[in-house]
């Protein structure tokens, strides 16, 4: 009996510990999106952010400067101040979206329309994008079991890791070098 019940234990011990992984999809605007925006456009200046959902219990705008909070120091490159108040540095044409527990399609995010969020009991959802003049160049959607509040790890984890996939550094000049390369290669 023992080894029966062995094996319904373990997957059960994995299906809990999952809940603490943060799940990630990533797309990209591959004609447009290029980390070389990011970074002239980006570093050392003010990013604005639009933070849409209230998963917590909490004041709204607490939420949301938990979440730029958060985002700080997650990106690759030289850091950037994201912030939902940004000052006269920040490019008014560019943004992020951070929209938790959305009921979102690709390429709604950056429309500029509402956003719908809904609760969810089972876990924490979180869309994220990044728009430049309304078009959506990068998206990542993540997943993780649910979070107790904006201290909670998994809160953490699920903001930090999609910032940093938000924008991964490629993009059209590292695939026309690796083109190059593979050319010269053959």
């Amino acid at each position: 009996m023992f080894r029966f019940l062995a094996p319904i234990a373990m997957a059960a011990g994995l299906l809990a510990c999952s809940a603490d992984v943060v799940q990630l999809q990533t797309q990209r605007n591959r004609s447009a999106y290029d980390f070389l925006n990011f970074t002239t456009y980006h570093e050392g200046r003010d990013t604005k952010v639009v933070v849409y959902g209230n998963p917590f219990a909490m004041d709204r705008s607490a939420f949301a400067r938990a979440v730029t909070d958060t985002m700080q120091g997650a990106n690759y490159g030289r850091p950037t101040n994201f912030t939902t108040t940004p000052g006269p540095s920040a490019e008014r044409n560019l943004w992020v979206v951070m929209a938790f527990n959305a009921d979102v399609g690709p390429y709604v995010l950056c429309g500029g329309g509402p956003v719908e969020t809904r609760m969810r009991p089972d876990a924490l959802t979180l869309s994220a994008a990044w728009c430049f003049d309304g078009r959506q160049d990068s998206l990542v959607t993540a997943v993780v079991g649910p979070a107790t509040g904006v201290n909670d790890p998994r809160f953490k984890a699920l903001v930090r890791q999609t910032v940093l996939n938000l924008f991964l550094p490629e993009g059209r000049r590292d695939r026309d070098r690796d083109r190059d390369r593979d050319r010269r290669k053959d």
